[in-house]
């Protein structure tokens, strides 16, 4: 069974690639990057690779952020900080400098409101079924999955 994640990036790669991301997590991870709070007024925009690096693992690669105006200043005391985190989540130095642009960010999603807490008849359930499981990282996960799956707002709950 293949997940979708590796679907994803088939088909996206050649898009990002072509604007300078070679991978698709720096967007989709940059919160937990450089932070929520930096996260908030500030997303990567692009990497532009020097023209040597063509090989699958380019470095000293530009990264140019946008930030909302009046904030480029505190991004480029975080600018050491944040190429330090980048390229430790790519594990090696894909990032030499940084760019800051000032504008307005792309329009975001709001936050999903929390799920409705399980009423205690099937939230016991839940717990029984999850007993046998000695991982605690995946019991969490399902534990996660089944209060998703399981909660009041789900259509399947009804």
């Amino acid at each position: 069974m293949q997940t979708l994640d590796k679907e994803f990036r088939a088909l996206t790669r050649a898009a990002f690639a072509r604007y300078g991301f070679a991978y698709a997590d720096l967007i989709t991870q940059w919160p937990s990057i450089v932070g929520e709070a930096i996260a908030q007024w500030s997303e990567p925009e692009r990497i532009r690779w020097p023209r040597a690096a063509a090989d699958a693992r380019k470095q000293g690669g530009t990264l140019v952020i946008r930030v909302v105006p009046g904030r480029g200043l505190d991004l480029q005391h975080e600018t050491p900080r944040i190429i330090e985190r980048i390229n430790a989540f790519y594990g090696y130095g894909a990032i030499a400098t940084v760019k800051i642009m000032q504008g307005a960010l792309t329009p975001r999603k709001p936050a999903r409101k929390p799920l409705a807490p399980l009423r205690p008849a099937v939230a016991q359930a839940l717990e029984s079924r999850l007993e046998t499981v000695t991982d605690p990282a995946l019991k969490e996960a399902l534990h996660r999955l089944g209060k998703g799956v399981l909660s009041p707002r789900s259509p399947q709950a009804k």
